[in-house]
């Protein structure tokens, strides 16, 4: 008999009341944080689909535009993050 295997959340995200996002991350589920980045990426996939099929986009352009969106964010790191809980290997 194989053995089920089951979802996991990794992220979970909002926006709060503030405006701002609220994340939650369960790093332990993925070993490497390269492996947190390809995670992301496939992640931006599903968003140029959900965005191009929203709003009548081309799914290309829509990739583009979060890239350059992603871009922006990471160039600007002036902000502080406030840690709710800190994370761990086993958490």
């Amino acid at each position: 008999m194989s053995e089920e295997k089951t979802s996991t959340n990794l992220i979970e995200a909002r926006i709060g009341e503030n405006g701002y996002p609220e994340v939650s991350i369960a790093a332990f589920q993925l070993e490497r944080p390269f492996d947190f980045g390809r995670f992301i990426a496939d992640v931006a996939r599903h968003g140029a689909k959900a965005y191009a099929t929203t709003y009548s986009l081309d799914e290309d352009e829509a990739m583009q535009q979060i890239c350059e969106g992603l871009t922006e964010q990471l160039r600007w790191q002036d902000s502080t993050i406030d840690m709710v809980s800190p994370g761990s290997l086993d958490s």
